[in-house]
């Protein structure tokens, strides 16, 4: 069996590193990108089975972008979102920049809040990837 690609996405070098090599061991094949629009090129390059995207990254609804984005697009729109970030220790200092996505659909299927336990997220990735399995198989 093929491994499954996760696309991780977090301008935090060390967390993407120290996240990226608990992946691999678990038997991932995990590309990386440190922004959102280093998401948007890799998603361009290969497409991945699963995205874990942290949303403050170049500016503060940076990952929000790529998530609705990614939801949007008929090619994409399938793949499962977690959403690892802290945002949320930001919005009451920033609610003006938050308020417009608060009022949308959210784009993701899980959310983390940071810091994030690892065997949580490794959890949370296998049963997103096990039910787009099981969507996939209902398709064929």
């Amino acid at each position: 069996m093929k491994a499954k690609r996760i696309l991780l996405v977090d301008d935090d070098r060390d967390l993407v590193a120290g996240v990226k090599a608990f992946l691999e061991a678990r038997g991932y094949d995990v590309d990386t990108a440190n922004s959102g629009i280093e998401a948007r090129e890799r998603l361009a390059e290969r497409r991945p089975d699963l995205v874990v995207l942290d949303i403050m990254m170049d500016y503060d609804t940076d990952g929000f972008n790529v998530a609705y984005k990614l939801r949007d697009e008929p090619e994409t729109e399938r793949i499962p979102v977690i959403i690892m970030s802290g945002f949320t220790k930001e919005l009451e200092t920033k609610t003006h920049i938050f308020e417009p996505m608060m009022y949308r659909e959210w784009p993701a299927a899980k959310f983390f809040e940071k810091p994030v336990k690892l065997a949580d997220l490794a959890a949370a990735i296998a049963e997103l990837l096990a039910e787009a399995d099981a969507a996939d198989a209902e398709k064929a």
